[in-house]
């Protein structure tokens, strides 16, 4: 998916198809492990799927099911890709992926903010926790769909502080209780610690029952609310603002205005925000959260991201 300027501003000097000024935290963890950054299942010009395949997509979620671009959508592309490149390989085209390469993948799961966020748009705090069991049901059918199709490496990113997102403190319907210490919605962080309790036992159970397997759980949550709780920190300013949207303080963020469309005001280069565009993060975060990540202090069990290098 191409999105316009003034995204990839950063690192790529145009917009590369991601939702941010540069590169995004699976870029850095990548780039770890000296490897090319990952295509898109989707790129229509001389694919290379040597490295690795990505089939996220903008706004996907877990549910509704079979619609573009849903967590099952997205795993029906994988069966799909699973069953046609080792064909195609043997036929002389080179940028796919082996037999072999399939079982030795790491495979790599970072989904479930969008499900959370949309819900509470429309459904009460309790409705959105009822919720979420069905939420990690599909992780679940998803993970075990890729485990019998000879996967066995699995790495799984919870989900981060709803309530410190621009866009989710600029529409929300709150009230001055709501907010904790840093100004945060705590009722949807509450939500999102809910939602990675229940990831995390999934996690746990899966360990158990896929023989063979690997599953590393990574507390994405930790790493990203420390960054809105110390924001001098790590040389960050206004740590709820989006720097590029339209509305100035004090989150910079209009559904009608959103960054790339024609009125929106963006943060000066080289200024040290913490979010993006409301919802996504800047490159300046993303290489901070990327080396918490690598560091294994964040992991569940402390495995390095590069030993599925090495396996």
């Amino acid at each position: 998916m191409i999105f316009g300027t003034p995204n990839g501003r950063a690192y790529f000097s145009k917009p590369s198809g991601r939702l941010s000024d540069g590169r995004l935290i699976i870029d850095f963890l990548i780039e770890s492990v000296n490897s090319s950054y990952l295509t898109p299942y989707l790129e229509p010009l001389g694919p290379n799927f040597r490295y690795g395949v990505n089939f996220a997509f903008a706004g996907a979620a877990t549910s509704p099911r079979f619609k573009p671009f849903s967590l099952d959508v997205q795993v029906l592309q994988f069966t799909h890709f699973r069953t046609r490149s080792p064909e195609l390989l043997l036929k002389g085209y080179k940028e796919l992926v082996s037999e072999e390469d399939f079982k030795d993948a790491l495979y790599l799961f970072d989904i479930g903010q969008n499900d959370l966020a949309g819900s509470f748009e429309y459904l009460s705090y309790n409705e959105v926790i009822a919720k979420i069991p069905s939420i990690i049901d599909e992780i679940d059918y998803a993970i075990q769909g890729i485990y019998k199709q000879g996967g066995r490496n699995f790495w799984v990113h919870n989900t981060g502080p709803l309530g410190c997102l621009p866009r989710i403190l600029s529409i929300t319907e709150k009230h001055a209780g709501d907010f904790d210490e840093h100004g945060c919605l705590e009722p949807l962080n509450t939500a999102a610690k809910e939602f990675n309790q229940q990831l995390h036992a999934l996690c746990e159970e899966l360990r158990s029952e896929l023989d063979d397997s690997t599953i590393v759980y990574v507390d994405m949550y930790s790493v990203k609310y420390d960054l809105f709780a110390n924001p001098a920190t790590y040389g960050f300013v206004n740590p709820l603002m989006a720097c590029c949207g339209y509305g100035g303080a004090p989150y910079n963020y209009n559904k009608s205005v959103s960054c790339g469309v024609s009125g929106h005001n963006v943060c000066d280069g080289g200024s040290k925000y913490i979010n993006w565009d409301g919802v996504h993060y800047t490159e300046a975060a993303n290489a901070i959260v990327a080396s918490k990540i690598l560091s294994t202090n964040y992991s569940t069990p402390p495995i390095n991201f590069n030993f599925f290098c090495n396996k």
